[in-house]
């Protein structure tokens, strides 16, 4: 009988034992999403793909991401109907799928518009889910750089054929091998009229500095870009006069080049402008510009001025959201949402998975609280079915008494 105690306790330790060792706290399923091309350097002017290839160790399901790319160098030509977007901005929506598997693949046709250098990455979190349980996996991602070179046939020619400025003229007089020059303007000037000319058609042309010139020296530069890459800057030194101490500017004059972190609404020659560390001109969405979902199209005043925003739709009634959208271009033509905070005074391009509305400062300490109750609920369940198994072993240790003492066994022969 002692021979039997001693097996029965060996048991017991041997299934306690099993349960500490062996309980590790659950891991997270993962997914790995690798972005290529079907070649490392394109030529501008030809079409390449790119391949969104989603891996990982479980069955998973639905999946969505926002993918970016410099849309003045590469343009979105097509790619699956879950895709959706353009200008630099597109949106994978994969919802909804009968059946889970271990890897999928998406594929993108873009074009190669100018030479450069480019990148087309997942910006923010993108979230693939369980295809079991829905829950969101943790997911790795890379940077997809490729290089765009120019066609060997492309025109390296970057001079301007002409260069003319108005209300004032230029010294010295245009010559497309000088590269400085210089003018003066009054006090009421805050902006020349700039009329620059290519030598070559197929070249593209920026002008920078010349909006709101400030009194005393501005900076101007004309930007030249040649069909190959090349790039010439012609520089025009603008001295504006000192207004008299009498003169009221009409127009609030923010130095160029310079970061304003106080947030202002102004008009300007019949536009109006949102000024944050630059300069966003407010315009109207176009027609084939989708409204992101979940805000709602209004009316707000900034800097006693009236603008059209876009107001969470739970806050459209009353709008009392600290947050909601403005559509503008930027001071390199880019035209997007960005996102203003009411409270703080600031404004940043939108993007859907940086946006939680009112409840954002809590998202993270939210996820925290979960995720230590998780492991607590863990702790516990491990306790409980150490109990259970305890409390097994003491029934079947008491079972084999009994059973003994059936048999007619004395009870010194027990012990």
């Amino acid at each position: 009988m002692r021979k039997i105690e001693k097996y029965v306790r060996a048991l017991l330790f041997a299934l306690l034992a099993g349960i500490f060792f062996t309980a590790k706290p659950v891991q997270a399923a993962s997914a790995e999403i690798e972005i290529a091309a079907d070649t490392k350097e394109v030529t501008a002017g030809d079409d390449f793909f790119v391949y969104i290839r989603i891996t990982s160790d479980t069955m998973f399901g639905d999946f969505e991401a926002n993918l970016t790319y410099d849309d003045e160098q590469i343009e979105y030509i097509d790619g699956a109907s879950v895709i959706t977007g353009s200008s630099g901005f597109l949106k994978i929506s994969d919802f909804g799928l009968a059946e889970g598997n271990t890897n999928r693949k998406y594929t993108l046709k873009f074009h190669a518009v100018k030479p450069g250098t480019v990148e087309i990455s997942f910006p923010g979190r993108a979230m693939v889910y369980d295809f079991e349980t829905s829950d969101e996996m943790s997911v790795s991602s890379n940077v997809l750089t490729l290089e765009v070179k120019a066609a060997e046939t492309a025109s390296e020619n970057a001079y301007l054929k002409s260069l003319k400025t108005s209300p004032s003229q230029l010294t010295p007089e245009f010559n497309k091998t000088v590269y400085e020059y210089s003018t003066e303007v009054a006090s009421d000037i805050s902006k020349l009229v700039i009329d620059a000319l290519p030598e070559d058609e197929k070249a593209t042309i920026k002008i920078s500095g010349n909006d709101l010139l400030k009194e005393g020296e501005n900076k101007i530069i004309v930007t030249v870009l040649a069909e190959s890459g090349d790039v010439i800057e012609y520089t025009i030194k603008v001295m504006r006069a000192v207004a008299p101490e009498s003169e009221t500017p009409e127009e609030p004059t923010i130095a160029p080049g310079k970061s304003q972190s106080l947030f202002e609404v102004v008009r300007l020659d019949g536009e109006v402008y949102a000024v944050y560390s630059g300069k966003y001109k407010l315009v109207t969405p176009g027609s084939d510009v989708t409204v992101p979902e979940g805000f709602v199209k209004g009316e707000a005043i900034l800097s006693d001025i009236s603008v059209t925003a876009y107001f969470p739709e739970e806050f459209m009634e009353n709008r009392n959201s600290d947050f909601y959208l403005i559509y503008a271009e930027n001071e390199f033509g880019e035209k997007g949402f960005y996102l203003y905070d009411k409270i703080e005074k600031t404004l940043q391009r939108y993007a859907p998975e940086n946006f939680k509305g009112s409840n954002a400062a809590g998202t993270e300490e939210n996820e925290s609280v979960q995720a230590k109750e998780y492991h607590a609920n863990l702790t516990k369940a491990a306790v409980v079915i150490a109990i259970l198994a305890v409390l097994i072993a003491l029934l079947l240790f008491a079972f084999i008494r009994l059973y003994m003492k059936q048999k007619g066994y004395k009870e010194e022969d027990l012990d």
